[in-house]
């Protein structure tokens, strides 16, 4: 489980931001778990104005754990993507998370400037003493210091470039048994690259729909008995696969094949059956869709669940019936984690104070946060509902008449 995340100098975020998950044994409330000893909430929940920084919190995170595991073995993943703060183009932008993993609990960090790394630690903690001492300290020049726990040959260091992750280079070469740092590596979202409009782009939810229900004959079935009971009209599905030819975009020429996989949806409406594409289903059949392939994933194996505007073309009570999941301890045995950005605030009504989190911009243009356990007055019977909409909270639009 996550403990916690701090971003700084990251698109809207200045000064350091903290989304943190842990929780006092006092505020023992709604979804929450208990691992080694701390109370860990299962759910966090953004919620403020548009361009208040909500989604640049959620990009952070994402963009941080993929380059952490990932800008090793692939340049899309690597520093020369990520963005600084207009008024900070000089400092670097700064990520940590605290996360624990196999029982041991784990602290990384990583400093970028003009995408060069200037630090990167990777620390674990012992349980006796409730320090950290550190697995590897790298510096901008390449100079890295190990400790007892783990080294690398000299040979493969010199593979590490100065826009990539030190982490990413010692998973992907085996350094790590290949269950650590599932936390960082088996996380689930549905941020796309550079927050592509995803209803102007169906074919990246489409693809990833495709691609994960053609294998899977168990989420295949599931995913049917979940749309029959949601009152979607639909009472099968059907994966039609075919083969087409790969051309070059400027040319036009054929350079190979692929499979294709092809959704289609059976409805029965007064006993007459009929077929649609998955393009043709609604908007929010197709979000519903896509995040009920992270829940199952997420919610069975632990994990996870990073979702931007999580409401995005749903009724309240379906994204209601995501949210619970997270809460009823049947259904999430594993302590999975959902942190997610809404522009409904219905749903704090159901969460507790120390799981929400307002944002907003400053005078300087920046991302703040805060706590709602951190306001002062602010209890735990409360309707934060109410509150919110009644203003009592901040984080609300600053709309004005004209």
């Amino acid at each position: 489980m996550f403990l916690s995340f701090k971003i700084s100098n990251y698109r809207s975020i200045g000064k350091e931001i903290t989304i943190d998950f842990g929780i006092r044994d006092s505020q023992r409330l709604g979804a929450f778990a208990e691992v080694n000893n701390q109370v860990i909430n299962n759910i966090g929940c953004l919620v403020g104005p548009n361009a208040g920084g909500k989604s640049n919190i959620l990009k952070g995170i994402v963009q941080f754990l993929d380059w952490a595991h990932k800008s090793y073995s692939s340049s899309t993943y690597r520093s020369a993507n990520l963005i600084t703060h207009f008024s900070c183009k000089d400092s670097p932008i700064e990520f940590s998370t605290e996360f624990i993993d196999q029982n041991n609990q784990y602290k990384y960090e990583v400093s970028i400037l003009h995408n060069m790394v200037q630090n990167e630690i990777l620390q674990i903690r012992n349980e006796n003493t409730k320090r950290y001492s550190y697995i590897f300290d790298r510096k901008t020049d390449k100079n890295v210091s190990f400790s007892k726990i783990k080294k690398i040959n000299q040979q493969d260091l010199y593979r590490l470039g100065d826009d990539m992750s030190l982490l990413s280079l010692m998973l992907e070469l085996n350094y790590f048994d290949k269950n650590d740092f599932l936390t960082i590596r088996n996380f689930h979202d549905n941020v796309y690259p550079e927050m592509i409009y995803i209803e102007q782009h169906p074919d990246w939810k489409l693809d990833f729909i495709s691609s994960h229900l053609q294998y899977n004959n168990i989420l295949f079935d599931e995913l049917i008995e979940e749309l029959k009971n949601i009152d979607t009209g639909i009472s099968s599905l059907e994966i039609i696969k075919r083969r087409e030819k790969v051309k070059l975009p400027n040319s036009g020429e054929i350079v190979g094949e692929r499979e294709q996989a092809t959704i289609l949806a059976k409805h029965t409406v007064a006993n007459i059956n009929f077929t649609l594409s998955m393009m043709e289903e609604s908007s929010g059949t197709l979000h519903y869709i896509e995040t009920f392939i992270h829940l199952s994933k997420v919610l069975q194996n632990g994990g996870l669940f990073i979702a931007d505007e999580l409401e995005q073309s749903l009724h309240p009570d379906l994204t209601s019936r995501i949210i619970n999941r997270f809460m009823n301890k049947d259904k999430n045995p594993n302590n999975a984690q959902l942190l997610f950005t809404t522009h409904n605030p219905w749903f704090l009504q159901d969460l507790t104070k120390t799981q929400i989190f307002i944002t907003e911009k400053n005078e300087e243009a920046q991302t703040e946060i805060t706590r709602l356990d951190e306001v002062a007055g602010v209890r735990n019977d409360e309707n934060y509902f109410m509150k919110y909409i009644a203003g009592e909270y901040d984080g609300r639009p600053k709309i004005k008449e004209t």
